[in-house]
């Protein structure tokens, strides 16, 4: 009798527990348009939008995931409130008449700080003067420099290692940066366009990737993926065999046991075999972003455009396609 009087209170204390995960694991796809983000809820496929100043370009999160850092036009830097689900915060990175383009953008550990790669340009005697490309380390809140650095010409996104310590500027060559002194300096360059390999690095899934920074690049060879482990520092780069399909991004499964890999087609990678096993056409067009829903049954792919096509993972066909309010620039996943 005492067994059975605690087996059914023990049944539904594991029911409420399975109930409350599931209802934990709530999927939010951010599609980073012009003027406008536009929040998916990837249980209903029910919009969100929240308005901004300029097109979404670079887009980080905190490390605490309270914050998503997003650059308007390359020229202002946004922070999109992730539970009031609004802009808190704008900030413009200029000093001494330098009007600057921001091409990544990395956030600290403690949210603090940010560090961005600037193109700047200034008007003299009606000519217009370009300057050196800059890694500048900003005050989030508004917009001071705290350090800079010159860099050479090529970056178009970073990549900070968890301990602050080192930071990645990545294009058309790698280069290694030490953070931890007073003056940011580079100390490693890991050879690119001399070996022939380019990439376009504009985007990353960093968060997404459990702390992985991942491009596509291609050399002679074909395509193959890059990745960035920001809690070692250790750099990667894994050739994938057969003929190559192009690719502007690239994203794990939530498994790692796949990639997905974009452009006007879905590649889809066995990262053991090295091989591509499926190549899926997309109907809408050419796309920059490829997020995959947490549990590994949906895959949304869109921005380039104004549509969202929602694959099923499994069959790898399309459940529906969302029309957005507009183009977007790339897409972006919290979980919950």
């Amino acid at each position: 009798m005492i067994v059975k009087k605690y087996v059914f209170p023990a049944l539904l204390l594991l029911c409420i527990l399975v109930v409350s995960a599931r209802v934990e694991a709530k999927d939010l796809i951010f599609h980073m348009g012009n003027e406008m983000i536009q929040v998916i809820d990837a249980d209903t496929d029910e919009i969100t939008n929240i308005p901004i100043k300029g097109a979404s370009r670079d887009s980080v999160f905190s490390a605490d995931k309270k914050f998503l850092y997003v650059t308007g036009s390359r020229r202002v830097i946004h922070t999109l409130d992730l539970e009031k689900m609004q802009i808190v915060n704008s900030i413009k990175v200029e000093e001494k008449g330098w009007e600057r383009f921001i091409y990544g953008l990395v956030v600290s550990q403690d949210g603090k700080t940010g560090y961005v790669n600037v193109f700047s340009r200034r008007t003299e005697a009606g000519e217009v003067v370009i300057d050196q490309p800059e890694i500048l380390q900003i005050d989030l809140k508004n917009g001071k420099i705290l350090r800079s650095m010159e860099i050479p010409f090529g970056v178009a996104s970073l990549c900070l290692v968890e301990n602050d310590t080192k930071l990645y500027a990545l294009g058309q060559d790698i280069y290694t940066i030490d953070v931890a002194k007073k003056q940011m300096k580079i100390v490693d360059t890991i050879s690119m366009f001399d070996r022939g390999i380019n990439m376009l690095a504009l985007w990353h899934y960093t968060a997404e990737n459990d702390g992985v920074w991942l491009s596509p690049y291609y050399s002679a060879e074909g395509m193959g993926l890059l990745s960035i482990d920001t809690k070692t520092g250790k750099v990667t780069e894994t050739m994938i065999k057969g003929e190559p399909p192009f690719a502007y991004n690239a994203i794990y499964s939530p498994d790692k046991t796949k990639a997905y890999a974009i452009m006007d087609e879905v590649a889809i990678i066995d990262l053991k075999t090295k091989t591509y096993t499926k190549i899926v056409p997309i109907s809408e067009g050419t796309c920059y972003g490829i997020i995959p829903t947490s549990d590994g049954k949906k895959l949304y792919a869109g921005a380039g455009g104004s549509t969202i096509t929602v694959f099923d993972v499994e069959t790898m066909r399309p459940i529906k396609v969302l029309q957005m309010e507009t183009d977007g620039m790339g897409m972006r996943r919290l979980t919950l």
